[in-house]
């Protein structure tokens, strides 16, 4: 009979812990969605094209030149500092994320 009680009890704590966690995820989702003016978050993997001549620490890129975000640096919780792979595979490190949004637009994924 306690055992029964017992796992009753784990059962409903556990799918007590599933919603409450569902329950988080969705309201982080909404929370964190960027609004008109406010730039999206930078991630790995993405891939960037230059709508602009830039120089990005030792590199000079012309415009629709594309990059690729292999690393991310964070500072007080957000992104600061990206790695990013240029098209012949060299990796600029510690790039400023403000040049990124400043000279980059997030690539069309149906190019690849």
């Amino acid at each position: 009979m306690r055992a029964r009680f017992l796992s009753s009890l784990l059962t409903l704590a556990a799918a007590s812990a599933g919603l409450v966690a569902t329950s988080s995820v969705a309201r982080a989702d909404t929370n964190d969605a960027p609004s008109a003016g406010e730039p999206r978050e930078i991630g790995v993997g993405m891939y960037f094209v230059a709508t602009e001549d830039v120089n990005l620490r030792d590199a000079a890129l012309s415009k629709g030149a594309r990059i690729h975000v292999t690393r991310v640096g964070l500072q007080k919780g957000r992104v600061a500092t990206v790695d990013v792979e240029l098209a012949d595979g060299y990796v600029l490190k510690r790039v400023a994320v403000d040049a990124i949004r400043k000279a980059f637009v997030l690539a069309d994924e149906s190019r690849d």
